[in-house]
């Protein structure tokens, strides 16, 4: 792979961990407020959409996670060299895959279980 298209790739891989981290600290501060809203509940009805308020951070915040924790792989390999090529088949990951998820881990052919 160019140089530059790696280095576009790990700017926008940079970019989307900020986001990632901004919205995982966001989803926190919104659970404290969603806990601090639950302690004043009245009644049933509040309490119930506190409860499910309050799940709802949680997996977005889970997921944001998982994401990140890719986001972070796909910087390693970038550093490590091994960016862009298949885990699966070690094949080269097309450019397009890479722009549209540049924390592809397998090419689409693997993906999509053609191989």
């Amino acid at each position: 792979m160019e140089a530059k298209r790696k280095k576009d790739l790990k700017e926008m891989l940079e970019k989307m961990k900020d986001e990632k981290m901004a919205e995982i600290r966001q989803n926190a501060s919104d659970l404290e407020n969603v806990d601090s809203y639950r302690n004043d509940a009245g009644d049933f009805a509040d309490t119930a959409t506190n409860s499910f308020d309050k799940e709802l951070h949680f997996e977005l915040t889970e997921k944001n996670k998982r994401m990140l924790m890719e986001i972070e792989d796909a910087l390693a390999k970038i550093e490590n060299g091994g960016y862009g090529k298949c885990d699966k088949c070690t094949s080269p990951i097309s450019l397009e895959r890479l722009k549209a998820l540049p924390f592809a881990k397998r090419c689409i052919k693997c993906e999509s279980g053609k191989k």
